[in-house]
């Protein structure tokens, strides 16, 4: 009898078997989540609370608001709201000691899914050493621009909610943003891990 698996073996330690067999998962993200962060955040009054500010005051007070909606997320990501996926990602982690990118990821996408459902995004690449996301037709970008804020001081707001996600996985970071609204008509953030040393 083959196993199938070309560079290892199945230990009957390492198989995982369903704790209840026949009983129905959650593995997408609840709609409370959403509920729940979009009344705490809301985009449009934080837009209107910039006008007459500059890029710099803006980027400021984005920054401190990535922040705050991460912790917000990662509280009700692993609490009220812990799903399936959840539990497998940090089951998987916890047996293979790899982090990154999907604990960090996982973050991520529920930050976005959580503050904007509307929005697109799309994950390009996810390797253990680096995530590349995609975020296009923004609805922050788009609120700001609607409100009068000039340049990008939403970067901060991203920059600053994956850093706080790192934060709680442990994983030690660089975030690059090759690509940019309104010239690309997308973000793209390059997230990769730091090497040690």
């Amino acid at each position: 009898m083959t196993s199938g698996w070309k560079y290892g073996k199945i230990t009957k330690e390492k198989l995982m078997t369903l704790e209840e067999p026949g009983k129905a998962l959650l593995f997408d993200a609840d709609k409370g989540l959403v509920e729940d962060i979009t009344r705490k955040f809301d985009i449009a009054a934080v837009a209107a609370s910039l006008q007459g500010k500059d890029e710099k005051a803006a980027y400021k007070a984005l920054d401190e608001m990535g922040s705050d909606l991460m912790k917000s997320v990662i509280e009700l990501a692993d609490g009220k709201y812990l799903d399936r996926t959840g539990e497998m990602v940090e089951k998987v982690y916890k047996q293979t000691g790899i982090s990154f990118p999907h604990r960090l990821g996982r973050y991520v996408e529920l930050s976005i899914f959580g503050l904007r459902p509307i929005d697109r995004w799309n994950i390009i690449r996810a390797t253990p050493s680096e995530l590349v996301l995609q975020v296009s037709g923004c609805s922050m970008f788009k609120a700001l621009g609607e409100a009068g804020i000039k340049g990008l001081p939403c970067k901060g707001f991203c920059f600053t909610s994956f850093e706080t996600a790192a934060v709680k996985t442990g994983d030690r970071i660089n975030i690059d943003m090759p690509k940019s609204m309104p010239q690309n008509s997308l973000c793209e953030f390059h997230i990769s891990v730091k090497s040690r040393g």
